[in-house]
């Protein structure tokens, strides 16, 4: 029987229908849990933020300089993104979440960011202005998406990307 579930794994992560219902679920999201590397250790650093995704499946996050995981994110850009949204419901680990995988970058054209950023999150608009925030973008590379229990697996960015222009 051990084969069998090493072919179903294989199956599912290798479905496209993977992509396809990983990006509804980014797309729909808010907020997420950021994993960036600690400095010196390496170990993990999990912080929630705001998200706004892109119609590319990135999503961006606007950062302050004071928070540790944007000082993480300066020394080493790797980082991923829980998404969850059933997180606090009783059974949250048979519910949907992905888990986006990248690298960051610091956005250069702030402006155009701005105005679709305030959209998702009107309480923004006290602190848009304040230098110390940036936007950083997570250029997606992998995916893990987990629609319940036995059906989950790893899709390509490049298929994720794919998904979410279609």
């Amino acid at each position: 029987m051990q084969g069998s579930g090493e072919t179903r794994e294989r199956r599912l992560r290798d479905a496209p229908h993977l992509a396809s219902a990983a990006w509804p679920l980014v797309r729909e999201s808010r907020r997420g849990m950021l994993a960036t590397l600690m400095k010196g250790s390496g170990f993990p650093f999990g912080s929630l933020v705001d998200l706004l995704p892109r119609e590319n499946g990135d999503v961006v996050m606007f950062l302050s300089a004071l928070a540790e995981h944007q000082h993480y994110l300066s020394r080493d850009p790797r980082a991923s993104i829980l998404i969850a949204p059933q997180l606090f419901e009783e059974d949250a680990l048979a519910r949907p979440r992905v888990t986006l995988i990248g690298r960051t970058e610091q956005e250069t054209d702030r402006s155009r960011l701005v105005q679709p950023y305030l959209a998702a999150h009107p309480g923004a608009e006290h602190y848009i202005e304040l230098p110390d925030f940036q936007f950083y973008r997570l250029y997606v590379e992998k995916v893990r998406y987990i629609a319940g229990f036995g059906e989950m697996g790893w899709v390509d960015g490049a298929d994720y990307r794919a998904a979410a222009l279609a």
